[in-house]
């Protein structure tokens, strides 16, 4: 609610619904602030407040000769900070564990709308160097490596991103297993050949049974929850 706001929350949202009124596009610049505080009708100082939580969240930015001038906000600067503080308690760490697995069994339509030769063959590489390997950590970043190949090949920049941030939280937190590649119901390579001649129903179903370590690791990490009936499969 309004009232719950403060005074330069409110101003800040007066300052975007000016902008959006009067049809400001990215790279125009923004009255000086003695006119904007006359145009909203609040103090200098309060608008000055209201103009630097913009500019952190990355609405405005201000340039030589130009004043403030509107840009494209970064959507995951503000998360990508609050990731980084390490205040997150257990429970708002397990949602995001389980975002990260939602975004891996859901992608599988655009991942055939926007596959490539190159993806595959990117995909095949590490799939080589896979088999080759025998180091646990090794085999470790090659997975990592195939997981962000497969966000990459989705098409989608804030996927990406996002999942970039969600893998840095719990590249450290997750529990080491060595078994992990011994333990796959589904491999790498089988999640190619599907990407290659399968549908995306048959990957989607491919990559829950693949993921079947990820979950069991929510116990370790998560020792509170419950892992769903039909998920502790090949322990």
């Amino acid at each position: 609610m309004q009232k719950d706001l403060t005074l330069a929350e409110q101003i800040e949202r007066k300052i975007l619904k000016y902008i959006s009124e009067k049809g400001y596009k990215v790279g125009d610049a923004l009255p000086k602030e003695n006119e904007l505080a006359d145009i909203l009708g609040v103090s200098r100082v309060v608008l000055r407040e209201a103009l630097s939580r913009l500019r952190i969240l990355g609405f405005i930015e201000t340039k030589r000769k130009r004043g403030t001038v509107l840009t494209s906000p970064n959507i995951f600067y503000g998360f990508k900070t609050i990731l980084a503080s390490g205040t997150l308690d257990k429970d708002a760490l397990k949602d995001l564990y389980e975002v990260l697995l939602m975004l891996e069994i859901g992608m599988a339509d655009f991942l055939f709308l926007h596959k490539t030769d190159r993806h595959l063959d990117d995909l095949q590489r590490i799939v080589e160097e896979e088999n080759l390997a025998e180091d646990a950590e090794l085999l470790t970043k090659l997975d990592i490596r195939f997981h962000c190949t497969l966000y990459k090949m989705s098409g989608n920049k804030s996927l990406y991103a996002f999942q970039n941030l969600l893998n840095t939280l719990f590249a450290s937190n997750a529990p080491h297993r060595d078994d992990w590649k011994i333990k796959q119901i589904i491999s790498h390579q089988a999640l190619l050949e599907i990407l290659k001649y399968g549908t995306p129903d048959a990957f989607r179903t491919a990559m829950r049974l693949h993921l079947h370590t990820r979950f069991e690791s929510m116990g370790t990490l998560f020792p509170e929850v419950e892992i769903p009936a039909g998920q502790e499969v090949a322990r």
